[in-house]
């Protein structure tokens, strides 16, 4: 098994040696469900998957099973940027903090870091923008513009992604796999090559964070897939944004 140097912060991104067989990543702006779409993929007895963990150590996981780690983008990965010791410096002025520091990856390395040890299976969550801005609205003590350039930034990311040579992708949406968890979760095991396992329909209850007794089909938006107008410019087009990645989603 392949490892990882990890001496410091600084030096995470210092990947020296490569795997043979890809990892998976799932990838969402916060507050899209990432969480429960990872404890899924989690789940599933040939999957060893890190919960945001930003150092590279799901690369020195051992006993066979497919390395997998869940980070919210732009918040904590980005293709090209990792983590840099002076922000700590910009986040202890609390009108920084609150303004940019969603832009700011806390992840020491970063997408293309990473595929310089090994390919890419990425898991790009998609969940329906008002909704997810209502939920980053009920969590997060941020100016109204950072949510929506939250957003902005994740679709950006998905696309962007399309373009790297050794990263796949696969768009999920939040609200299909709430609606209908089994079927979503066989047509991404057959996408990441491997057999459905019961196991991950347990994720509810497995969820580290929101524990449930199952999929809660309520938090699933009315608003429909597409068509929907918006009166705000800025959130049509976020929402243009949103529904080309729905196209293409399992």
């Amino acid at each position: 098994m392949s490892t990882v140097s990890v001496r410091d912060d600084v030096k995470s991104h210092e990947i020296i040696e490569r795997r043979a067989a890809p990892a998976i990543i799932v990838l969402g702006a916060q507050r899209s469900g990432t969480t429960i779409i990872a404890t899924a993929i989690g789940a599933h007895p040939a999957v060893a998957l890190l919960n945001e963990e930003r150092h590279g150590a799901m690369f020195r996981i051992v006993g066979g099973k497919i390395p997998a780690v869940k980070l919210c983008t732009p918040s904590q990965v980005q293709i090209d940027r990792r983590w840099n010791p002076i922000y700590h410096l910009l986040f202890s002025v609390d009108w920084i903090l609150h303004r940019v520091a969603y832009r700011v990856p806390r992840s020491r390395i970063s997408l293309r870091d990473m595929t310089r040890q090994t390919e890419l299976m990425a898991v790009c969550l998609i969940r329906e923008p008002s909704a997810s801005l209502d939920a980053l609205r009920r969590r997060e003590k941020w100016p109204e513009r950072a949510f929506r350039d939250t957003l902005r930034r994740c679709y950006r990311t998905f696309e962007q992604l399309r373009t790297e040579p050794r990263i796949q992708t696969c768009v999920v949406s939040y609200d299909r796999f709430m609606r209908d968890p089994e079927t979503q979760l066989r047509k991404l095991c057959d996408w990441l090559g491997l057999p459905f396992d019961r196991a991950m329909l347990d994720a509810p209850k497995l969820n580290p964070y929101y524990p449930e007794r199952s999929f809660r089909a309520d938090k699933v938006s009315a608003v429909p897939e597409f068509g929907h107008r918006e009166e705000d410019p800025e959130l049509a087009a976020l929402r243009r944004d949103y529904e080309a990645l729905l196209a293409r989603a399992l």
